[in-house]
C-alpha cells in the first residue's frame, strides 16, 4: 500500500469520526436547547468535579413508582371526569385492573354519579375535599372515602385526585357510637334501678317501722312485776332488739338517701360542727368529751350531708374512746399537705379529725368504710356498721375522698379531702 492510499484511509476514518461527533454535538445541543426552553426537565449532578447532566425522565419514573406504591388512591382526570391515570391502590379499592379504569369516567365509580358535578363546581371556589361513597365491581359493595382534588391548571390540563379509604375509620366511629349508646342505656337502666331501690327502701322502712313501733310501745306497757326474772330479761332483749332494728332501718334509709346529688352552697364548716355539737350534747356531756375546733375553710357542699358527715365522725370518736380517758377530738384544716389521692390534677383542701381513742389495727383500716362492717362485738360497742359507709358515700358525692390513719391504743385520724371549686 502506498502513502497516498494510506492517507486517504486516514482521512476517511477522520471524516466518519467527525460526522459522529457532529451528530453527538447536535443531540447534546438539542437537549440543552430543550432544557433552556423548559421543554425538558433536567438535573445537573457534580460527580468528582465533573458536571453530569441527567434528564428527569428517570426522576419521573421514580415519581410514578412512588405513586404506584402510595397507600392511597391516586388519579389524574380531565375536567369532564375522564380517567387519564390511576394507581394500583385505587384499582384494588374498586376491584378492577387499572387498564380497565383508564378511559372511563370517574363518576361511574360513584354511588351517586351526580355528585361529580358538585365536586367540580366546588373546586372553582377553593373547596377541595369531600366525602364520597364509591361502588366496586360488585355493585352491592360500597365504601366511604375521603377525596381531595387539585386543579393542575394552568400548567397542565387536568385534575389530580387523592382518595383515602374511610372504611376502617367509619367502623371505629360506629363502634364508638354503639358503645356510647350502650353506656347511655346502661346508665339509664342503672338510674332506674337506683330510683326503684330508693323507693323500695322507703316503702320497706315504713312497713317495718310501723310494727316495730307497736312492738316497742306494747312492750313498755307490760308490767314486769308479774314476770319471772327470766321472762323479764327476755322481754328486755325483745325491746332492745326492736329498738336496734328500728335504728338499722333509719340508717339504711339515710344511706340510700345519699345516692343523690343535693344542691350545694357555700357553707361554714365551723358553724356546721357547732350545730353537730348541740345535737350530740348529751353524749358529749356524758363522756366528758372535749372537741377542739381549729381553722376551718368555707366550702361548697350540701349542708345536710356535711352535718351527717361530721355527726358520724364525732360520735364515732366518742363511742370508741378509752374508758379511763375522756375523749379529746381535734378538728382543723391542714395546710401544705402532700396529696394522698393518686393521679389527681384537682386541688383539694384537707380537713383532719383526730381523736385519742382506742385506735385500730392496720389490717382493719381497709374494712371500716364497708357497709355493715363491724370490728367489735355488739356487746362491746353499739352501732350497725353503716356510719362510716355513709361518710365515704358523702365524700364521693362531693368528688372528694376520705382516708384513715390509726394505731391500736393510740387514736385514729380521719382525713377529708374536698375539691376546691
Amino acid at each position: 500500500m502506498n502513502n497516498l492510499e494510506y492517507n486517504n484511509k486516514n482521512i476517511e476514518s477522520l471524516l466518519k469520526e467527525i460526522a459522529s461527533l457532529k451528530e453527538e454535538l447536535y443531540e447534546a445541543n438539542s437537549i440543552v436547547d430543550a432544557i433552556k426552553q423548559g421543554d425538558v426537565d433536567a438535573l445537573v449532578v457534580n460527580n468528582n468535579g465533573v458536571p453530569q447532566l441527567y434528564s428527569l425522565e428517570t426522576a419521573d419514573y421514580t415519581f410514578r413508582l412512588l405513586i404506584e406504591k402510595f397507600g392511597q388512591g391516586a388519579l389524574s382526570i380531565a375536567k369532564n371526569g375522564l380517567v387519564l391515570y390511576c394507581n394500583d391502590y385505587f384499582a384494588k379499592l374498586v376491584g378492577l385492573p387499572s387498564e380497565k379504569i383508564i378511559g372511563n369516567y370517574l363518576y361511574e365509580y360513584f354511588e351517586n354519579p351526580e355528585n361529580f358535578t358538585a365536586l367540580i363546581e366546588a373546586l372553582k371556589y377553593g373547596v377541595t375535599t369531600h366525602e364520597i361513597v364509591f361502588k366496586t365491581q360488585n355493585e352491592k359493595h360500597v365504601f366511604p372515602a375521603y377525596i381531595a382534588l387539585t386543579d393542575f391548571e394552568p400548567s397542565v390540563q387536568g385534575i389530580g385526585i387523592v382518595i383515602t379509604d374511610l372504611t376502617e375509620k367509619k367502623k371505629h366511629e360506629k363502634a364508638l357510637i354503639d358503645h356510647q349508646k350502650e353506656l347511655e342505656e346502661k346508665i339509664h337502666e342503672l338510674n332506674r334501678i337506683n330510683s326503684n331501690l330508693e323507693e323500695f327502701i322507703h316503702v320497706i322502712s315504713h312497713d317495718l317501722k310501723e310494727p316495730l313501733r307497736k312492738i316497742v310501745m306494747h312492750n313498755t306497757k307490760i308490767d314486769g312485776s308479774y314476770l319471772s326474772e327470766m321472762d323479764a330479761k327476755s322481754m328486755n332483749v325483745m325491746k332492745l332488739s326492736a329498738l336496734r332494728l328500728n335504728s338499722l332501718v333509719d340508717d339504711l334509709v339515710r344511706y340510700s338517701s345519699h345516692t343523690a346529688q343535693e344542691e350545694r352552697m357555700e357553707i361554714n364548716l365551723a358553724q356546721v360542727i357547732a350545730e353537730v355539737k348541740e345535737d350530740l350534747e348529751i353524749i358529749i356531756t356524758d363522756r366528758n368529751a372535749t372537741i377542739e375546733i381549729g381553722k376551718l375553710p368555707l366550702i361548697k357542699a350540701s349542708r345536710v350531708q356535711m352535718r351527717q358527715l361530721f355527726s358520724n365522725l364525732i360520735s364515732n370518736a366518742i363511742k370508741y374512746s378509752k374508758k379511763e380517758i375522756p375523749p379529746f377530738i381535734q378538728i382543723s384544716q391542714i395546710e401544705n399537705f402532700k396529696s394522698e389521692i393518686s393521679n389527681q390534677s384537682t386541688k383539694f383542701v384537707k380537713i383532719q379529725i383526730k381523736d385519742n381513742g382506742i385506735g385500730m389495727e392496720q389490717n382493719h383500716l381497709i374494712k371500716i368504710f364497708t357497709i355493715f362492717q363491724r370490728l367489735h362485738a355488739k356487746t362491746e360497742y353499739s352501732g350497725n356498721g353503716i356510719g362510716l359507709a355513709i361518710c365515704k358515700k358523702i365524700m364521693e358525692n362531693h368528688s372528694g375522698n376520705i382516708t384513715v390513719e390509726s394505731e391500736l391504743n393510740n387514736g385514729t385520724t380521719f382525713n377529708l379531702f374536698f375539691p376546691i371549686v
